[in-house]
């Protein structure tokens, strides 16, 4: 997938030592051989045991009051992660936090921060469901718990806090890092959404969302971002009985005020192609690709930045990803996913230098509770290049036991 060095054939930029980790590396495999044979010891071998989708990534234990279903989901997740390389991002591994050019360090890191508890509420009123959803996690400061989704739907109307109408969340690569590939939209927020089923297979989904771009003012002048209008967002669902075809879109505005002078208005927007497929026994194989003038919008990037003579316009990008999910046996699973991002604007932009961002991720996981828990673990690699011909790369190690919520 890269048209200079692929992921294979990258070798670090520095001479490490890593055999402490290439040791707690054989320890994790080690560990999910014991927990393997410890369940097989312990659970009598199915006779032709049939590779099936683990369990979904928020199971939940229903009760019930009267005609209203209480969901309670979540999980508690041990991550431990190690660095080769410095990366700003030791939490999650996220490519833009990479320094250029690279330099000397690693860094080992324990947390639980992923950890999150959700409560979803359904029951009938005046002839349809009522669902309400809260949910949470640790990643606000100082551990605090953080707000991810809260909304209601009734019918063709959703409103709250959730992943905008722009990405297909049921296309989010399966990895172990938190961060996931950043061509991957990936954003909450507010929203009113309306869907509807134009027919069994297709539906199609409007949504008026929180406007939060990021600008980059030019150099030397004060002034000012402000939220002038809502975004507005499209989806065009299309479903198989072996999985889905996505397309999306957004388009939005961004407002610099100076303090003298009058504001700059400047468009943003971008459109999106994501799919989905079963393959095999029960094998996933999935893809993306996304453009648009102000793109980063919705990945946590810039949207609109200074040309070379200091005229605002919307920072062009373009960002693909392609990966598939294997399971070996019905408790053994790998995913492995690539991805690529770059603006294109034009190289003059000398307050805009980030060019390319690279990612690849592979894994295994092992279920030794079926349906409760899983110990897996993952190798991650980044690559930062700037236009002016620099670049970092980062290498990282991560391994992690997750518990679910019994459901």
């Amino acid at each position: 997938m890269k048209t200079q060095r692929t992921l294979l054939e990258h070798k670090p930029h520095t001479t490490r030592s890593p055999g402490a980790w290439v040791l707690a590396a054989g320890a994790c495999s080690l560990l999910l051989a014991l927990l393997a044979r410890d369940a097989a010891a312990q659970t009598p071998a199915p006779q032709e045991p049939p590779p099936t989708p683990a369990p979904s990534r928020k199971p939940a234990a229903t009760f019930s009051a009267g005609s209203w279903a209480f969901k309670l989901g979540g999980y508690v997740k041990l991550d431990a992660i190690h660095d080769f390389d410095p990366i700003g991002s030791t939490d999650s591994f996220n490519p833009r936090t990479i320094p250029v050019p690279g330099g000397e360090g690693t860094n080992t890191r324990f947390h639980a921060r992923e950890s999150r508890v959700s409560l979803a509420v359904v029951g009938p009123v005046e002839g349809r469901d009522l669902k309400l959803v809260v949910e949470g996690d640790f990643y606000g400061a100082n551990n605090g718990i953080r707000l991810r989704h809260a909304y209601g739907q009734y019918g063709a109307l959703l409103a709250g806090q959730t992943w905008t109408t722009f990405m297909d969340e049921d296309n989010i690569p399966n990895t172990i890092d938190f961060e996931t590939p950043l061509a991957q939209p990936l954003v909450r927020q507010g929203l009113v959404r309306f869907t509807f089923d134009l027919s069994k297979r297709t539906l199609l989904a409007f949504g008026i969302e929180e406007s939060d771009p990021r600008l980059l003012p030019p150099p030397g002048v004060e002034g000012t971002t402000e939220k002038a209008l809502p975004d507005f967002t499209a989806r065009l669902r299309f479903t198989t009985g072996r999985g889905h075809v996505q397309l999306s879109g957004f388009v939005g505005q961004t407002r610099f005020r100076p303090t003298t002078g009058d504001p700059i208005d400047v468009t943003i927007g971008g459109v999106m192609a994501s799919a989905r497929f079963r393959v095999l026994r029960g094998d996933s194989a999935y893809a993306q690709i996304s453009w648009g003038p102000g793109l980063g919008r919705y990945r946590g990037d810039l949207s609109v930045a200074p040309d070379a003579s200091g005229e605002l316009q919307a920072v062009e990008a373009t960002a693909f990803l392609v990966g598939y999910e294997h399971y070996w046996t019905s408790r053994w699973c790998s995913n492995v996913v690539v991805n690529r991002a770059w603006l294109g604007n034009d190289p003059g932009e000398a307050l805009a230098p980030d060019h390319r961002f690279d990612y690849g991720a592979v894994n295994l996981r092992y279920w030794f509770i079926e349906n409760r828990a899983w110990a897996g673990v993952e190798y991650l690699y980044g690559r930062k290049d700037v236009r002016r011909g620099e670049q970092g790369s980062a290498n990282r190690v991560q391994f992690a036991v997750r518990f679910n919520i019994p459901g």
